[in-house]
């Protein structure tokens, strides 16, 4: 198995996304803190860590060989993608990774 380096364009498309995702994260939140919403504050967690977690799963995947089975494919590729955003989002609801916990504990004490 050979993994491949990370290129400059890899950590380019990973912070353009980390911007776009965290501009809008910072506006709920002060959205939130500034309408003392609690259940808002606790929502804009949850979409935080299922954020991280997605990057972490699609760059996760990336390390796998491709399966001869199913082949390489824009369907397939389209297919595992939004798969694992939703495991990214069912993971982020359970806690399971308590990075949005940990982070609505901090931002609470400002509501």
């Amino acid at each position: 198995m050979e993994i491949n380096p990370i290129n400059n364009s890899d950590i380019n498309k990973f912070q353009i996304d980390l911007q776009k995702d965290g501009s809008d994260f910072e506006r709920i939140i002060q959205q939130a803190i500034k309408d003392k919403d609690s259940k808002k504050l606790k929502e804009a967690c949850q979409q935080l860590e299922a954020t991280f977690i997605g990057l972490m799963l699609n760059e996760m995947i990336k390390t796998i060989p491709e399966d001869t089975l199913t082949g390489d494919s824009l369907a397939n590729d389209v297919f595992t993608s939004m798969l694992y955003d939703k495991y990214a989002e069912i993971l982020a609801q359970n806690g399971s990774f308590g990075l949005a916990d940990q982070i609505y504990n901090q931002l609470s004490k400002k509501v």
